[in-house]
């Protein structure tokens, strides 16, 4: 009987451990993927190639994530095309004729939409114009000849000022209803003018992160500014979204970097990552790079 007491004491232990795990199994947060879309470009504003693992890091609320994989974006991008057509005097006194200033917004426009389809030809687009009210052109569309016909149809609208803040987040809830998570905003204003929009500031916050698009803004700037509260936003939100702000003198200028803009969105990496899951999903994320001389945009918004 001793030694029969003696084998049963043995296996306490083992079926002790093998009733916990079940119970530590129980306790743990389940782990799920996230995926945030990035353009990583070189010194020069080109877009970087061959990111690899290991080359970006991420956190969200301060916390370490886990990257699994970053490879070529793949998934769906919806690109929004905001331009400003309000012909205020200030407008009017800084650009000249407004057969003039409207020849070069469909120049600039039109190189863009060249450039996006010709590296993504499944992009969907749509063309907005903000003077006076955010008013679409062209809805989503991944059709090149309608968007081409809708620069075409660009004019300048007399004696109203723009409405870039509205658009914004018109634009945003138009953008959220698009599938997948892959966005952006690309908006073209005209400075002096006068903002019209009354739009409030965390109300546009809230509309960027419930979309994820990042906004990719050009400012063609032949005066003072009129609107310093336009100014901060375009500033704010380019940089929180991760996207990127440009303030030109000459609209010349305007094409290439709209060109630049666009090789940035077609050529975007997916980062793939692991979160713990929760109740309350984290609402920052940090991403950083070991890569030297490269800038990394990113949206500050952690995806829900």
């Amino acid at each position: 009987m001793f030694p029969r007491t003696r084998r049963r004491g043995a296996f306490l232990p083992v079926l002790l451990a093998v009733a916990v795990i079940p119970a530590l199994q129980a306790g743990s947060p389940a782990v799920i993927e996230k995926s945030v879309f990035i353009s990583v470009l070189d010194e020069h504003g080109r877009p970087v190639k061959d990111v690899k693992l290991g080359d970006i890091l991420l956190r969200e609320d301060g916390q370490d994530r886990e990257i699994v994989a970053i490879k070529m974006a793949s998934q769906p991008l919806s690109v929004a095309v905001l331009v400003d057509t309000a012909e205020g005097v200030r407008v009017r006194d800084a650009y000249g004729t407004p057969e003039a200033y409207v020849r070069d917004l469909r120049v600039s426009v039109g190189a863009f939409a060249d450039q996006m389809f010709l590296l993504h030809p499944q992009v969907g687009m749509s063309l907005v114009e903000f003077g006076q009210a955010a008013i679409p052109i062209v809805p989503y569309t991944s059709d090149a000849a309608a968007i081409r016909k809708g620069v075409n149809r660009i004019v300048s609208r007399p004696g109203v000022g723009s409405v870039l803040a509205e658009a914004l987040e018109a634009s945003n809830k138009d953008l959220a209803k698009r599938p997948g998570t892959r966005r952006a905003i690309v908006s073209i204003n005209l400075e002096p003018s006068d903002e019209q929009s009354f739009e409030n500031g965390n109300a546009i916050k809230e509309s960027f992160r419930r979309s994820g698009a990042q906004l990719w803004s050009i400012s063609i700037q032949r005066g003072g500014l009129k609107n310093s509260k336009r100014d901060l936003v375009l500033n704010d939100f380019s940089k929180l979204s991760g996207g990127r702000r440009d303030f030109v003198v000459g609209i010349s200028a305007v094409p290439d970097i709209l060109r630049a803009y666009a090789n940035a969105l077609a050529m975007q990496y997916e980062v793939v990552y692991k979160r713990p899951e929760s109740n309350k999903p984290p609402q920052v994320l940090q991403t950083g790079t070991l890569l030297q001389n490269v800038k990394v945009h990113a949206s500050g918004f952690a995806p829900q």
